[in-house]
């Protein structure tokens, strides 16, 4: 029997659609925009893909690497990823990968920028201006006034991973409200895992 070229079609078709592999139900894709630059995340559609970098490893020494408990501190929000992709496509705050440097030039998440967790850890020129870049304001005392702070979304390499919630107990110490912090717990590995697809940052010089 030979088919028409519109049942050809009607059938290749049918066949794309069925493996497509869809971020959620209804949304094959998020778009961000960071920096004048518009970045397209999906998922891995390949059905033999699998993970082959350092976050396939299970076997982790500790210290440092201790398994972190998934409300990082009560009144901080603990994030999904499509909580995560929510937040970030519709910019409701700043989305910080808080890994060193080494790590983050590697991969990230699109629509992140990289602020180190060690940088939350002195006082320093270099935090008093990252924390008014987040919107928060030092009068003459030295004290923080965050009313205006915006909020924080913090990821690091995984559930394994320190980098992220040392970060967010710094920023506590701080004063910084709880309630504009939010913690993706997840971080690089389930990110990968679940197939979302990541970028290698424009570092500049």
């Amino acid at each position: 029997m030979k088919l028409s070229y519109f049942a050809m079609l009607a059938i290749s078709t049918t066949l794309v659609n069925a493996n497509t592999v869809e971020i959620t139900e209804g949304l094959p894709y998020v778009m961000v925009e960071k920096e004048g630059k518009t970045y397209t995340i999906t998922r891995e559609s390949h059905p033999n893909t699998y993970l082959n970098n350092t976050y396939a490893l299970t076997s982790r020494p500790s210290p440092p690497f201790f398994v972190q408990p998934f409300i990082v501190s009560e009144g901080v929000d603990t994030y999904g990823e499509l909580e995560t992709l929510d937040f970030v496509s519709k910019e409701q705050g700043i989305f910080i990968d808080a890994r060193l440097p080494n790590w983050y030039t590697k991969s990230a998440i699109a629509g992140a920028i990289n602020v180190p967790f060690k940088l939350f850890l002195k006082d320093t020129p270099e935090l008093t201006a990252t924390l008014k870049s987040f919107g928060a304001k030092q009068n003459k005392s030295g004290a923080w006034d965050f009313s205006n702070a915006k909020t924080l979304l913090l990821y690091c390499n995984g559930a394994w991973c320190g980098q992220s919630p040392t970060a967010i107990h710094a920023l506590i110490k701080l004063g910084y409200p709880k309630s504009k912090m939010k913690y993706y717990r997840g971080g690089m590995q389930s990110w990968q895992l679940l197939g979302l697809s990541t970028i290698v940052p424009e570092v500049k010089k």
